[in-house]
């Protein structure tokens, strides 16, 4: 498996320097940007493995902001390469969801040190979050732990039944879940009534209608 890396650096000349050394040990460096914008608008159509930013980008929004707000929304690692290293900006690093800080000039074999070592322990992290993650169409997720759905990293909102439903649904993908199983799950000790499950899968597919949920008279509904 090849990484993938995104450099975030306002010096060509130092990012082309990293991206040759990180190409020559098998990492993938797929882009370099220069902004905050540039980079979640990339982010946001390449998944990207590990970020390496410089504090002082271009833009209003400045390093430690966007590492920020990358890694609450993406959850992607991110290294700090700065020459920054002034009372204030090391206390906001410290403060930040970085996952390391390097400074300028630094060592090339602690940079890769610190590049393996943290895509080593994410991969591994990532592994474990997944197995809770049903990935639907459309770019949707199921979160079963905290039966959540989410949409282009957005969460949906859905009722309380809404959230049942599709906790069984999902628990079961691409498999039909009959009627009746469906309605002692989510109506539990009241009496059948199909036009209570109809009704309600009626509405959740009309407010998310990429979903997905599909019905057979015969043997239920699934998701896919």
């Amino acid at each position: 498996m090849r990484y993938k890396i995104l450099i975030v650096e306002n010096d060509i000349i130092i990012a082309k320097d990293i991206k040759d050394t990180l190409n020559n040990m098998d990492l993938n460096v797929v882009k370099i940007t220069s902004s905050h914008n540039e980079t979640i608008s990339f982010i946001k159509e390449d998944k990207v493995d590990l970020i390496l930013m410089e504090i002082n980008i271009k833009g209003g929004i400045d390093g430690i902001q966007s590492c920020n707000e990358i890694n609450v929304k993406y959850n992607i690692p991110i290294i700090f390469i700065t020459a920054h290293c002034d009372t204030e900006t090391i206390s906001l690093v410290k403060d930040s969801n970085a996952m390391c800080y390097l400074k300028k000039p630094f060592n090339y074999v602690d940079l890769l040190l610190n590049v393996f070592l943290i895509l080593k322990r994410n991969s591994k992290q990532l592994k474990i979050i997944q197995k809770d993650i049903i990935f639907l169409k459309n770019n949707f997720k199921y979160y079963l732990k905290d039966r959540l759905l989410y949409n282009n990293h957005a969460e949906t909102d859905l009722s309380k039944k809404e959230k049942e439903i599709l906790f069984i649904l999902c628990e079961n993908k691409n498999s039909f879940v009959s009627y009746e199983r469906l309605f002692e799950n989510v109506w539990q000790d009241q009496d059948f009534c199909i036009n209570k499950i109809r009704g309600s899968i009626f509405r959740l597919k009309h407010k998310l209608p990429l979903l997905g949920i599909i019905n057979n008279k015969e043997y239920g509904y699934k998701i896919e």
